[in-house]
């Protein structure tokens, strides 16, 4: 938390250096470039799994709605 006293402030009256203790308490652990590369990397391997499980699912129902087709026929 920010040692000031008054919490009341307007942030037209923080100077740098107190913006800068803000952001470094709100994010304590900067990220650097490669590891926001890897995360959209991941990302990107998540959103692939999602389209081949939606992928199956439409099958099964497929699948399924044929033989039931085929079981009232």
């Amino acid at each position: 938390m920010l040692t000031d006293p008054e919490p009341d402030r307007n942030i037209e009256e923080l100077n740098d250096d107190e913006i800068y203790a803000a952001i470094r308490y709100l994010e304590p652990e900067p990220r650097n470039a490669s590891k926001q590369s890897d995360d959209t990397s991941a990302a990107k391997e998540n959103g692939d799994k999602g389209g081949v499980i939606c992928v199956c699912i439409y099958i099964a129902v497929l699948g399924c709605l044929a033989v039931f087709w085929l079981y009232l026929r």
